[in-house]
């Protein structure tokens, strides 16, 4: 491996630094998403509220660190929405500058320039930095380890302990990430001991294993405690996995259903986090092969294969959720985009490599502030842009604020998909949950959820009647009307964001059939 790279930081790179992390930063606030965007944000802020992991306050496996940074921050900003999204902009600045660390010290300055842009400029990642959820933060954790891992293996000890402090946040923050870069930490320190030798080598092995560990204590054990053991939190953690990996996973019989679904899913979000910067990779290895000049640097190779490898086997064979996932890995992407940018350019100038810099981050730029959620029509291809960020805000807020405005909590129930956020949002309001599987799933399109069949009356729905006599059952998602039972009984209130939200009103003497496959008023459909 080349030691050029290990000098330390010095004032050119904290002045890039510092330029990249404020250019993030300003690029992010104007376009910070307004409501709860996701399943999990609602977890988060309840979290924020209690931590019960066992309630997913939030979800399995914990993410305590993450939960106990908002809680800090919410000190300062009173909202749950505005803390998390505050705190991803940060740490979306925090990553950008970590990527320049990384891009130098594995090949150079101006690669490390470039890949610091191409992530700040990735659309995937503008989205996540515009909202309630730890992935930027998670991302910027995983590129800060990874330059601490590299530097370590050209012998530098303190560095290795700066990784082991590194990883035990990361852990503490999502405790996946120091399983995923664990081959990566083995690579490290057999670098670290080829440079320094055995003697000094377990020296600071043992000094980063006992710091890293005692960091990693001090967030398991209240984790664990939390949930009222260890036995409790891997039954917890056992139930949640099942839920998902039942059709996703090999190993849990999926087969060829799971193995496309997760293949699916983490092609289109890896190219999509990987955003323009994959078309000069494309040329560069193109140009290479044809001119047969294939010459790498096997402990680079080595140390990238072993960042990816261990994230890419599970996203494939076992489980591959929400797009942010392909944060684990992503950095890698980018930076050997940026290598072959500057590989491909620089020969003809600096003029040349900073027209084309600037053409691929405008480009993605304009993905992400331009591009329309379905660029296709209808729902075939689905881009998270700012469209996405205003099309949710719009959604939630038009449905929160005429249910407020119309409808009396006491004497109305909502039945939602999006229940979750209705609980968070109108928690006096009685809730009706009403799941249905998501695109590419297994239940694709059909209702989930374990629910008893209930024929109810407003009382037994637990509504009080109105002073005329009414209650009311609103529909707080129109996907749901396909699985109405009572159509003809439905009435439209107007939004002003466009569309309609539908309801049902029930006197005392109606009831109201809410099942497991479909809803409705009983007068309507004989049972």
């Amino acid at each position: 491996m080349d030691n050029s790279s290990c000098r330390r930081v010095n004032r050119k790179d904290v002045w890039r630094g510092l330029g990249l992390f404020c250019l993030t930063v300003l690029s992010r606030v104007p376009f910070r998403s307004q409501i709860l965007y996701h399943w999990d944000s609602v977890n988060f802020a309840f979290a924020m509220q209690r931590f019960d992991v066992a309630a997913e306050q939030p979800q399995p496996p914990g993410y305590i660190v993450y939960v106990w940074l908002c809680q800090l921050a919410q000190a300062l900003f009173h909202d749950p929405q505005t803390t998390m999204v505050w705190i991803a902009i940060a740490g979306s600045g925090l990553a950008v500058v970590a990527m320049y660390l990384l891009g130098r010290a594995l090949f150079d300055w101006r690669v490390g320039v470039v890949g610091a842009l191409l992530l700040a400029s990735s659309p995937l990642y503008w989205f996540y930095g515009e909202i309630a959820l730890p992935h930027a933060v998670d991302l910027f954790l995983i590129t800060l380890s990874a330059w601490l891992l590299y530097e370590a293996a050209q012998g530098h000890g303190p560095c290795l302990l700066a990784a082991a402090v590194s990883l035990a946040i990361a852990g503490g923050v999502r405790q996946q990430t120091p399983v995923f870069l664990g081959l990566l930490l083995l690579v490290a320190l057999i670098g670290f001991f080829r440079q320094v030798g055995w003697a000094t080598g377990l020296g600071w092995t043992v000094l980063s294993a006992l710091v890293g560990g005692l960091l990693c204590a001090g967030w398991f054990f209240p984790l664990i405690a939390s949930t009222g053991g260890l036995d409790r939190y891997l039954q917890v953690m056992g139930a949640f996995s099942t839920r998902f990996q039942d059709a996703t996973s090999l190993f849990l019989g999926a087969g060829s259903f799971g193995l496309i679904r997760n293949v699916r899913k983490l092609a289109m979000y890896t190219l999509y986090g990987w955003g323009s910067a994959f078309l000069p990779f494309g040329v560069w290895i193109i140009a290479r092969l044809a001119k047969r000049d294939v010459r790498p640097d096997w402990g680079k190779v080595l140390f990238v294969m072993a960042w990816l490898i261990p994230a890419l086997f599970f996203y494939v064979i076992i489980h591959m959720g929400q797009q942010g996932l392909v944060f684990v890995f992503l950095p890698v992407l980018l930076l050997l985009g940026a290598l072959a940018t500057v590989r491909l350019l620089a020969k003809q100038g600096g003029r040349s490599l900073s027209l084309g810099v600037m053409g691929i981050v405008l480009l993605n730029g304009l993905i992400f502030v331009a591009a329309p959620e379905y660029p296709l029509g209808g729902d075939r291809l689905r881009l998270l842009t700012r469209a996405t960020l205003v099309s949710s805000d719009d959604y939630y807020q038009d449905r929160f604020e005429a249910i407020e405005a119309n409808f009396a909590a006491e004497s109305t129930a909502v039945l939602a998909a999006s229940w979750h956020h209705v609980a968070y949002y109108l928690p006096e309001y009685v809730r009706l949950p009403f799941g249905v599987g998501s695109k590419w799933e297994i239940d694709e399109g059909n209702p989930t959820g374990a629910r008893e069949e209930i024929i109810a009356a407003p009382a037994e729905l637990g509504l009080q009647l109105d002073s005329q006599g009414q209650a009311a059952v609103v529909v707080f998602d129109p996907d749901l009307m396909a699985f109405s039972e009572s159509p003809t009984s439905v009435h439209e209130l107007p939004l002003e964001f466009g569309g309609a939200l539908e309801y049902y009103v029930l006197t005392g003497e109606q009831t109201f059939h809410y099942g497991r496959r479909s809803f409705g008023l009983v007068e309507d459909q004989p049972f």
